[in-house]
């Protein structure tokens, strides 16, 4: 199979499940947008749910590949942190439909398929873990509840498929500074974080 003719069908099927939603796009608006016969797209994949499959392993197999380059650089943990994010967010400027598909539709996976792409979601949530983590370690960022700011970050950065447009304000690179300065300010062992925190901790006073 020719690498362009497969990448736009994928692309195709990923605008259309956002546009349409999954369950309501059929083969036959598929082959239309793609003008050709539906035996000719059978040619190339052979049901919608394995066509969503090829979408969703897109789409988290661009974002792993990328996570796993940042992960394995000499940069201290929060110049790591910085291009997780904006590594995430840039994947809504260049692959936005398929991210957006993965993030709605990857429940309608078939069980097995499901796990396998889940297990990949998991892997990148690690890494961010793992890199929070040493910027606690190394004092950069105070004591805080990992798990939580890891999903905070993703939270963030996944509902970019319901706002973000590539024409818009902003680049996806801005707008990934602005979520990494919010993390850094929420987390960071600053003397302001921490007479926040110790402000807030403190009971109130009553006369």
């Amino acid at each position: 199979m020719a690498k362009g003719r497969w990448e736009e069908i994928l692309s195709t099927a990923a605008r259309l499940f956002r546009e349409k939603g999954y369950r309501a796009t059929t083969m036959d608006d598929i082959a239309a947008e793609l003008k050709v016969t539906k035996p000719a797209l059978y040619y190339y994949i052979k049901t919608k749910h394995d066509l969503l499959y090829s979408v969703c392993e897109a789409a988290v197999d661009q974002l792993i590949d990328g996570v796993r380059k940042i992960e394995k650089s000499h940069d201290p943990p929060t110049r790591k942190l910085q291009q997780l994010i904006r590594w995430q967010v840039n994947m809504f400027s260049q692959y936005g439909d398929v991210m957006s598909v993965y993030l709605a539709d990857e429940g309608e996976l078939e069980p097995e398929k499901r796990r396998y792409v889940r297990s990949l979601s998991r892997e990148y949530e690690q890494v961010y873990r793992q890199v929070i983590e040493q910027a606690v370690a190394e004092g950069s960022f105070r004591q805080i509840n990992v798990p939580v700011v890891v999903r905070a970050i993703s939270g963030m950065c996944n509902w970019l498929s319901q706002w973000y447009k590539p024409d818009g304000p902003m680049t996806a690179e801005e707008i990934g500074d602005v979520f990494f300065g919010l993390v850094v300010e929420g987390c960071g062992a600053t003397k302001r974080g921490t007479a926040a925190k110790a402000k807030m901790e403190r009971p109130e006073r009553r006369d």
